[in-house]
């Protein structure tokens, strides 16, 4: 403590004096571990900020070589943070105080080099490294940032003030798109001003998308990447943009509203993104390595391919809302069943159709569906489905009867025209994500209505609200059965069962969704991803009824999900 308290009234031995004094002085910290270093490090940018003396270029220059040199250090520092979700909660609040101060302060020196009026000349002599300042206080800022996401808590108003000035003075110096390395120690590609603010912002669209620490921590690296193949706009085009910034306010992107576009707006579109957020996806399931597609070292197939996912259907959501006008939302207070799943959701709402329309066996040309299913699971009917089929017409199925629900209740917290929102408990809803498939209903009576997670919002530890779009309050559960794909000679092994028998092919289950596009009315269908090709022809059983459709446009996809608009071609007899 006397050591510091001498440095603050002896400048000539604060390393931020000279490079020659920096030099000395970091050969005796080369022997340290990360997290000492980082310490001594980080006392020295805090005698700083409390020193009374006056920045010099000097002083800046010190200070860009100990920030290189302390990156090392405040990586493995970071990543110690990263690699043990499980750690005590003192050390885990230890650690994270160090990281999220140390990035705070030194925010905060660049900023005294930023804001220190000295005259023309010391404005002069700085001016060539402006542009490498303002990239490493954003991107200490989006540290600041990403370790309050963490902990599910919003970053504070005061990061997106500065950093929005930030990118505004690149911006002025026509300077916000210039390439460099962050760092010479640790960056093997370069950036830019614009790239760390866009990194910031994206990753804050994702914040509150219920991922885990390692997740969050993955999309940001990634975003180094991706960061680059975006650009912010000051003109808007209704057809090109999706997100919008504010310079002057207080948050990050937001929803466009042309109404209110001003000189301090930029705005942003998604299409590069999600375009080769889907390549990497494709060429990942085709075999390749993650890390030959530059998602990192540490990447692994199957959980790259499940992030990614979510994130091109977290984005193209993004993408897709930008087009729709939300609808005036009306409090209210009620509780409503959620199931969550598209074979979930298909079973429920196949249990409703036929709780209305069920007719005796004898009567249908099509095979019996608890029928198909007793033969996957048995190779016979089960006695149970036998007593189901005879049982009085509008009688509920038996297979819904004497079970624990498979469903979880939420409280609806307002209502629209196009949806609702709801508060719920993390802790009885650890599946909850954006694009997730739900069925819902307001009462045990009423019929299941089908929506989609549209937003996330995070409350605390267990609590968060979640905003769903309503498809449809009539679904139709169907089969759906392929001539081309389902013959007889392509039918393997697997699918035959113990007894010899065929076990009656797969069964693939969809739901019909009436939907309108430019006011006209179309046929859809909610169906497995994996059972979705362009212009690929089904036999559509909806009911009683045999319908030949081809598939048409991809209206939009989930993690298991394809929403498709369909084309009758005839009714089968």
């Amino acid at each position: 403590m006397l050591e510091r308290l001498s440095s603050l009234f002896a400048k000539e031995k604060s390393p931020l004096y000279s490079l020659k004094t920096t030099q000395q002085w970091l050969k005796q910290l080369e022997l340290l571990d990360a997290s000492s270093r980082c310490a001594k490090v980080h006392d020295v940018i805090s005698d700083f900020l409390v020193s009374t003396g006056r920045p010099s270029k000097e002083g800046l220059d010190a200070l860009l070589l100990i920030d290189d040199f302390a990156q090392e250090g405040f990586d493995a520092l970071c990543y110690q943070y990263i690699s043990n979700p499980r750690m005590p909660k003192e050390l885990e609040q230890k650690l994270w105080k160090e990281i999220v101060h140390f990035a705070r302060d030194m925010a905060e020196t660049y900023q005294r080099f930023i804001q220190v009026d000295q005259g023309e000349s010391f404005a002069a002599q700085i001016e060539p490294l402006m542009p490498l300042i303002w990239a490493r206080s954003l991107h200490y800022l989006a540290v600041e940032a990403k370790w309050h996401y963490f902990r599910f808590e919003k970053s504070p108003a005061r990061i997106w003030t500065l950093a929005h000035q930030l990118y505004r003075l690149s911006e002025i110096s026509g300077a916000d798109s210039n390439p460099f390395k962050l760092y010479e120690s640790v960056s093997a590609e370069v950036t830019s001003c614009a790239d760390e603010y866009l990194q910031l912002i994206l990753l804050n669209t994702v914040a509150n998308n219920n991922l885990t620490v390692r997740q969050i921590h993955t999309v940001d690296l990634w975003l180094e990447q991706w960061s680059k193949l975006l650009q912010l706009s000051r003109k808007y085009q209704p057809d090109v943009h999706h997100l919008c910034i504010n310079l002057q306010d207080t948050n990050g992107s937001q929803k466009i509203n042309p109404a209110e576009a001003t000189e301090t707006y930029r705005y942003l579109s998604l299409h590069e993104l999600v375009r080769t957020i889907t390549e990497t996806i494709q060429k990942l399931e085709q075999g390749a390595a993650p890390a030959t597609l530059g998602l990192g070292p540490e990447a692994r197939g199957p959980g790259s391919i499940e992030l990614l996912k979510h994130l091109e259907v977290f984005w193209t959501m993004h993408m897709r809302n930008s087009e729709i006008k939300r609808s005036e939302r009306v409090k209210v207070s009620k509780a409503a069943d959620v199931i969550y799943g598209l074979d979930k959701v298909c079973r429920h709402v196949r249990a409703d159709n036929e709780k209305h329309t069920r007719q005796p066996v004898e009567s249908k040309s099509q095979v019996d569906y608890d029928e198909i299913m007793d033969m996957r699971l048995y190779g016979f009917v089960s006695s149970r489905t036998r007593s189901k089929q005879s049982a009085p017409h509008g009688a509920a199925p038996q297979m819904f009867q004497n079970k624990l629900p498979d469903w979880v209740t939420w409280l609806i917290e307002n209502e629209s025209e196009g949806g609702y929102g709801a508060h719920l408990r993390l802790s009885e809803c650890e599946w909850i994500r954006p694009g997730l498939l739900l069925g819902v209903r307001f009462d045990t009576d009423a019929n299941w209505q089908i929506g989609i997670v549209r937003r996330l919002q995070r409350i605390n530890d267990d609590e968060v609200y979640a905003g769903i779009q309503r498809l449809s309050t009539t679904p139709v559960a169907v089969n759906l059965y392929s001539d081309k794909l389902d013959r007889l000679e392509n039918i393997t092994v697997d699918e035959i069962g113990y007894t010899g028998a065929i076990d009656l092919k797969n069964l693939r289950t969809a739901m019909y969704i009436p939907h309108q596009i430019d006011g006209a009315n179309v046929n859809t269908l909610l169906m497995h991803s994996a059972d979705y090709a362009q212009e690929r022809i089904y036999k559509v059983q909806a009911r009683e009824k045999v319908f030949s459709v081809s598939l048409g446009t991809l209206l939009e996809k989930g993690t298991d999900w394809f929403w498709v608009s369909v084309n009758v071609l005839r009714q089968e007899t």
